[in-house]
């Protein structure tokens, strides 16, 4: 994350293995700890009292709503776009099986939050006996995908967004990480320059995706992940509307994919704690902070909750999957 083989070996296997049997006690709360940490301070800095207050003035008949119904469309979406890549580059998987995968580390994830990507290595290489390397490769590409949208999301919010120091180094650093990610996948998936090095590298296993990729595979994974992420900017949007947060839309935007990135940040599960302290650096000129950081923190917990009662749907192919490994 072996062309062939068992994949408890290497090291990528083995984190697999380690994730999904019997992980370390610390490895498993570490992110919780780090979770509980920023929360702390957060409320250190802003009284926990006005906090819940906030919370329990947002407009939770507008909000939950929104999240349920945002949560199964991002899963069904997220598991279509799965299925596509897998299929393409890896083996035959239909919808209904990439809806099971994405539910089993739905229920993984909320367990340990460590196992991640892994999981999908692990249950292709179980079901679908897809190399390790290979399905890794296929990840690696969605991931590309991934970041060249939301960076390119976030740089055409701070384009249009009112010039604040704050946002132009935003526009600055999207634009220029932008063009960084845009480069390799490039240089990856394309002949040329015919390098004796770079043919080496796009001849690795963990490369077999994107030089198997066509401008079709491209544009189609692209525009759904374009949708998935437009609506999260949304339900950002909206969500903090319901809380009391003014912005306005181009700063969701702007902001969105950024405050994403840093819940993608392997530190806390699902962004907890993280993402309010973004929300409050991009935020604090459109709402009292006690408003921002109830959402902040109500936002990723109602996520998970989500995820978690879809993935429960299902728990018997989880423990097929445990059974197997």
């Amino acid at each position: 994350m072996e062309e062939s083989g068992d994949i408890d070996r290497g090291p990528a296997s083995q984190a697999s293995r380690e994730g999904l049997s019997a992980p370390g006690w610390l490895r498993s709360v570490a992110p919780w700890l780090a979770a509980l940490g920023i929360v702390v301070f957060l409320l250190w800095e802003v009284p926990i009292a006005q906090v819940g207050s906030a919370a329990r003035n947002a407009r939770l008949d507008l909000f939950v709503p929104e999240i349920i119904a945002a949560v199964i469309f991002w899963f069904l979406l997220d598991s279509r776009a799965l299925a596509y890549l897998i299929t393409r580059f890896n083996a035959p998987l239909a919808w209904s099986e990439a809806r099971s995968m994405r539910g089993v580390t739905y229920l993984l994830t909320a367990l340990n939050w460590n196992v991640g990507t892994a999981a999908i290595v692990v249950y292709l290489k179980r079901f679908k006996s897809v190399p390790a390397l290979e399905s890794t490769s296929s990840l690696f590409l969605y991931g590309n995908c991934d970041a060249l949208i939301m960076l390119g999301l976030a740089l055409v919010g701070s384009s249009v967004f009112v010039a604040t120091s704050t946002i132009e180094t935003l526009r600055h650093v999207a634009g220029v990480t932008f063009l960084i990610q845009a480069g390799l996948l490039f240089l990856l998936a394309a002949s040329i320059p015919g390098w004796r090095w770079l043919s080496r590298v796009r001849n690795a296993s963990i490369i077999r995706s994107y030089r198997l990729a066509s401008p079709a595979d491209f544009a189609f994974i692209v525009l759904i992940k374009l949708v998935y992420f437009l609506v999260f900017i949304w339900i950002f949007w909206a969500g903090s509307h319901a809380f009391g947060i003014e912005i306005p839309f181009a700063l969701a935007l702007a902001s969105a994919p950024v405050i994403m990135l840093v819940a993608a940040i392997p530190i806390a599960p699902a962004g907890l704690g993280t993402q309010a302290a973004a929300m409050v650096f991009f935020w604090s000129d459109y709402g009292e902070q006690a408003e921002i950081v109830a959402f902040g923190l109500v936002f990723p917990i109602a996520l998970t909750l989500g995820r978690c009662l879809l993935g429960l749907l299902y728990l018997r192919d989880l423990r097929a999957l445990r059974t197997s490994n």
